[in-house]
């Protein structure tokens, strides 16, 4: 048995812990290294909310509300972010000469005495919640773990005396290095990274993290040490650490996992090589076309043409706007025992048991032109695409499709319309169009407001002579400038007999659409609305995604802030 003392005594007095239960409690957080509130509220002995009500009865300390603290202040505080972790505390607001600082443990005077001395001011304690101030605090831990490993493996680096040779490496060297590099991959895992881009430049080298579609800067490094991780992650992906000039294309994957997949593509730039890691999670992935974010109607469009024995189903958008996963989703859907399935791909995004999939490689003359040739001659049901770039392939896909094939692939364009308009670039008659297109899927990710934060506010759209109540994004510590993670758009058109005799007669895109409008088939922009109405993203996310035309009209956010209650 323990003396017990600080908060356990308290614990002990409200009758929320027992003297045996909070002995080992005791033992248990000093055995992982954690407070002993963090270890209650961490494995579920007791609540924060339980923990902050006994505190507020003991202790004549006023109580704030961490549920909207932006984790923003954070970065320019005078308390380093050590301390903060170390001591389970976090700077509110100062006013004057006194700090406030928020902690969940008002017993822990070692913690308010060691802010005190290094930040010179008078420290005010006020009491939160043990959950909201872990939640904070892990993701402290996180955006300044990168930070503090760079500063480490520096340290241990000798000293470089000749720029010239920044690109060799010693074995003493290799060590802080490659540490460096697996935590940076790994920090990347956790946060839910897309991409990771190590960008040199005159004095130094910025390394960024792409989430949710957006970029954001995760550090800086001297040139030398970015030459140094360039050639470890070149050595990780089995490529030439020789060869600067041109670019070149990897692969690596990590041993704790079999289902994270790494691409890696250098690139060399007028300071360097640049580096982009693209991060694959295939644990994460949902192929189900039940969760890509479709309206019911869109669903059983989709689901009817896949159901067709042949027809060209093209889907199309910008890169990154989640063309792969709609495309594997339908052959999840498709992949049945009776059907023969191919795939060819530049590379193969996702290995999926139960199809043939190809990977082209352009070296040797293994183009898409000449595996389509190959494929149809394995009496195929599916072919699918990775990706139609030229007149060759865009020709093979549209024969194959009028000779009894479901063929599937993806085209960098804009909208439904534009696809029609770039078909006939590469040579595709209108006729030979229409007798093979049965879909013309468009696409976008946008982010999604993150449901702790938003705030609702008041939409007024002069198109529709209306207002509506949209949301905000605000910014929390859960979530990354107040949104957190993407749903899909979509913009399915059929070719309808309406639409296939106007595209025979040569009609202009204009024409086109106004035949798509009086068809009332749903357009991008008008999906992404749909989702605006609902509160599940922001018109602003809309705009920066989608663009902005005339004819969607003038939609402007009126008045204050909405005290609305919405669900979290």
């Amino acid at each position: 048995m323990h003396n017990l003392s600080g908060i356990a005594v308290y614990l002990l007095r409200d009758e929320l812990l027992d003297a045996e239960s909070t002995s080992k409690a005791i033992d248990a957080a000093i055995q992982q290294k954690i407070s002993l509130i963090t270890y209650l509220v961490r494995s579920n002995i007791l609540s924060g909310q339980n923990i902050l009500s006994c505190c507020v009865k003991y202790f004549a300390l006023p109580v704030f509300d961490l549920i909207n603290f932006n984790l923003t202040v954070l970065q320019d505080s005078i308390i380093h972010p050590d301390l903060m972790l170390k001591h389970r505390v976090i700077p509110l607001y100062r006013n004057g000469d006194a700090l406030h600082i928020g902690v969940s443990d008002p017993t822990n005077h070692e913690a308010i005495s060691t802010i005190s001395f290094h930040s010179g001011l008078s420290i005010r304690p006020m009491l939160v919640c043990e959950t909201d101030l872990d939640i904070i605090l892990t993701s402290l831990s996180r955006s300044n773990r990168i930070g503090t490993q760079l500063e480490s493996a520096l340290s241990r680096l000798a000293p470089v005396e000749d720029k010239s040779s920044v690109y060799e490496t010693t074995d003493h060297d290799d060590g802080p290095v490659s540490e460096f590099v697996d935590r940076l991959i790994q920090s990347a895992i956790e946060q839910h990274v897309s991409d990771i881009h190590i960008e040199p430049s005159t004095h130094h080298c910025r390394i960024r993290f792409r989430r949710d579609g957006l970029l954001y800067e995760v550090a800086t490094t001297p040139p030398h040490f970015a030459s140094r991780m360039i050639t470890r992650l070149k050595i990780m992906s089995h490529l030439n650490i020789a060869e600067r000039r041109l670019p070149q294309d990897g692969r690596l994957s990590l041993q704790q996992s079999s289902l994270m997949d790494i691409r890696i593509n250098t690139c060399p730039t007028l300071y360097g090589e640049k580096i982009v890691l693209r991060i694959l999670d295939a644990s994460k992935i949902k192929l189900d076309i039940n969760a890509l974010g479709f309206t019911p109607s869109q669903q059983s469009l989709f689901t009817a043409k896949l159901m067709q024995p042949q027809g060209l189903i093209l889907v199309t958008g910008p890169t990154g706007s989640g063309k792969t996963i709609t495309l594997y989703s339908a052959l999840h859907f498709l992949n049945q025992i009776e059907k023969n399935i191919s795939s060819v791909e530049d590379p193969v995004e996702i290995e999926f048991a139960g199809i043939t999939q190809v990977n082209i490689n352009p070296r040797i003359g293994l183009d898409f032109a000449m595996v389509l040739r190959s494929l149809l001659r394995q009496d195929p049901d599916i072919i699918m695409i990775g990706e139609i770039r030229d007149a060759q392939t865009a020709s093979i896909a549209i024969q194959a499709a009028q000779t009894g094939h479901l063929v599937l692939s993806t085209l960098h364009t804009n909208s439904a319309i534009e696809t029609i308009a770039r078909l006939q670039s590469m040579g595709i008659a209108a006729y030979h169009f229409i007798s093979a297109v049965s879909l013309i899927m468009a696409q976008r990710l946008v982010r999604k407001l993150c449901v702790h934060c938003k705030q609702a506010i008041q939409t007024s759209d002069t198109t529709q002579q209306e207002s509506f109540i949209s949301y905000r994004p605000i910014g929390c510590d859960r979530c990354q400038q107040g949104y957190q993670g993407r749903i899909a758009i979509f913009e399915l058109i059929p070719i309808s007999e309406k639409l296939a005799s106007t595209i025979l007669s040569g009609a202009h895109s204009n024409q086109l659409l106004e035949i798509i409008k009086k068809e009332s088939w749903t357009l991008l922009w008008e999906s992404g609305m749909e989702l605006v109405q609902k509160g599940i993203t922001t018109i602003d996310e809309l705009i920066r995604v989608v663009g902005k035309a005339e004819e969607k009209g003038e939609l402007s956010c009126i008045g204050e802030a909405l005290c609305i209650d919405h669900d979290l």
